[in-house]
């Protein structure tokens, strides 16, 4: 079933850039791609790309590459299954709940247009600035260097492009080998999130309190209950810093064949991670999934959270020659181009060029904690006991996310669509990642881990091993993404 939409919005395809007739297959789309995506469907179509599989995609020349034309329709949220099987005429209607709360908000949108008289000024987006980096104190690998201090605000960036000084870069569409490649979660059953430092190299549980959180967010207008209660669960940021810094001050135990920079970086990395893991913990819809559901989470999302962590902190860093650690420390890009070798270096740069897209979007605190909350309930995991209650969670959060966007950014209409997408190559990033660094010399061989949970635990402990959590062995592969985020 096609939804009607509002055409004094003037919107336009998301795939070929035409304008739209309505809603088709889970978004607005144009006539054409419409009908291209359900032929491509409904006849079971296999196509190939004679290129590289990135080729453009416009008005103009959408009928040169079908493959790259089919790829992108499922890269912006066209939906399989809202594609008849029978032939018949009339979609899905488990779709028209959403189109009819997509129009009103673009109602409301129009008339939140009509009544400024075009004159559109966003405020900045309510949130609560982390307080600037605390000064080092400990020797980090030559190449890392402190930053001056200063806050990192929770807002948009003050200019166009900020301090990056350079244009947002294009979406590249990643490639694939079939209709689905790159574009779902990839599966690595081998590399299960395990261990409690069995490693020489790895540092212990650091005793000490649970990581802080800041005071209940009063809000703002326009911001749904959800991204409130999400800002609220964000950690403080002045204190996992701290808590990591303590942790490399500790006496290094490093192996002998590792470097030192290596088994630093590894206590980072363990740290770091330790702190999303207890976000997860105390996320809503989360804790009341079972063990089980939860660890199968976890082990799906937290390679892409870390670097969606590392890119959400590039963007509040600012600065296109060089990237900012969890610790407060400067990297030039030099340094990485230096030592990371040409593979790892390019995902570096594709990392930026990302970070420069959401810097463009004015990607705000308040969108980042929805992101993240979309990435820990993904629909792409499987075996799930409770499948139910993560679509319903990735539901409100799609929702809230929409509504934020419309409410703040009225200008930019397609936002929320760009965000996803955004999501889409951060996923592609991490994948990617994943492929380097098992092929890499430096890899220590993989091991299946296993992730368990104690029942007898305490809840509220930040550190995994103490909340039940047992990370065998992970240090060793997340160590390997902080060499890619530095």
């Amino acid at each position: 079933m096609d939804y009607s939409y509002d055409e004094d919005l003037d919107e336009l395809c998301p795939v070929c850039g035409d304008k739209v007739s309505g809603y088709h297959y889970g978004l607005l789309t144009c006539e054409s791609c419409k009908g291209f995506f359900k032929r491509t469907v409904q006849n079971n179509k296999h196509y190939t790309c004679t290129e590289s599989q990135s080729c453009k995609i416009d008005k103009t020349q959408r009928k040169r590459c079908p493959f790259c034309r089919f790829q992108k329709c499922l890269t912006v949220g066209m939906r399989l299954e809202a594609v008849r099987a029978d032939r018949m005429r009339g979609g899905r209607n488990k779709f028209g709940p959403m189109y009819k709360r997509d129009r009103a908000l673009k109602q409301q949108k129009k008339a939140q247009i009509r009544a400024n008289g075009f004159k559109l000024e966003t405020g900045p987006p309510v949130g609560v600035p982390p307080p600037p980096p605390p000064p080092p104190d400990y020797m980090l690998p030559p190449g890392l260097h402190a930053p001056e201090p200063k806050g990192l605000a929770s807002g948009p960036p003050s200019g166009p492009l900020g301090d990056f000084g350079a244009p947002a870069l294009p979406m590249a569409v990643p490639g694939a080998h079939g209709p689905l490649a790159g574009y779902l979660y990839p599966a690595f059953p081998g590399r299960a999130i395990k261990s409690e430092y069995p490693e020489p190299y790895a540092s212990p549980p650091q005793p000490g309190p649970p990581y802080g959180y800041p005071e209940p967010f009063s809000g703002g207008p326009g911001v749904p209950e959800l991204i409130l209660q999400l800002l609220q669960l964000e950690p403080d940021e002045d204190q996992v810093r701290a808590r990591i810094v303590g942790c490399l001050q500790e006496p290094a135990k490093g192996r002998p064949d590792q470097p030192a920079a290596f088994s630093l970086l590894c206590r980072m990395a363990d740290q770091t991670f330790i702190s999303i893991v207890d976000w997860a913990r105390r996320c809503m819809v989360f804790k009341e999934l079972e063990v089980a559901d939860q660890m199968t989470l976890l082990q799906n999302c937290w390679s892409e959270l870390l670097v969606f962590d590392h890119i959400y902190r590039q963007i509040q860093h600012g600065k296109e020659g060089s990237i900012l650690l969890v610790t407060g420390q400067e990297v030039e890009l030099s340094t990485v181009a230096a030592q990371a070798g040409s593979l790892l270096h390019g995902l570096v740069l594709r990392a930026q060029e990302l970070v420069l897209q959401l810097h463009a979007l004015q990607l705000d605190r308040q969108e980042f904690v929805c992101l993240k909350f979309l990435i820990l309930f993904s629909l792409d995991v499987k075996f799930l006991n409770n499948h139910s209650l993560v679509k319903d969670a990735q539901e409100k959060a799609n929702a809230a996310l929409l509504d934020y966007t419309l409410c703040h950014y009225p200008h930019c209409g397609d936002k929320f669509q760009q965000l996803l997408l955004c999501l889409v190559e951060g996923r592609t990033l991490t994948r990617y990642l994943k492929r380097i660094l098992l092929q890499s010399s430096f890899y220590p061989s993989p091991t299946r881990g296993e992730v368990w949970h104690n029942q007898h635990s305490s809840p509220t402990r930040s550190c995994p091993a103490q909340a039940g959590i047992c990370l065998q062995g992970c240090s060793q592969e997340v160590i390997c993404f902080v060499c890619f985020l530095i």
